[in-house]
């Protein structure tokens, strides 16, 4: 608990508020955590506390750079990847 003073610059106070704020769940996916409790997500470059997320919501920002256009790009390709692929393998007439 002492990390989230010294690494995020918040108190175990202001984590559980944001705890409840958030009413106990995950900012992105909305589930309660799982095993371990929710992680403290903050903008890299400013230190900025932005929420509490679960591992799995926190790793996927990670792996994206926290990049909102890369995260928009990997949302329309999920979005369309279907109709890309079927219209790809129609056979050619």
């Amino acid at each position: 608990m002492v990390r989230y003073q010294t690494i995020y610059g918040i108190t175990v106070e202001e984590y559980n508020k944001l705890l409840i704020s958030q009413g106990g769940l995950c900012c992105i996916c909305y589930r309660p955590p799982k095993k371990r409790r929710l992680a403290v997500d903050h903008n890299h470059r400013t230190g900025q506390v932005r929420g509490l997320l679960c591992a799995n919501c926190n790793r996927g920002l990670r792996w994206f750079y926290d990049d909102p256009v890369k995260l928009r790009k990997a949302a329309e390709y999920l979005d369309t990847v279907d109709i890309r692929i079927v219209n790809a393998l129609k056979p050619k007439t």
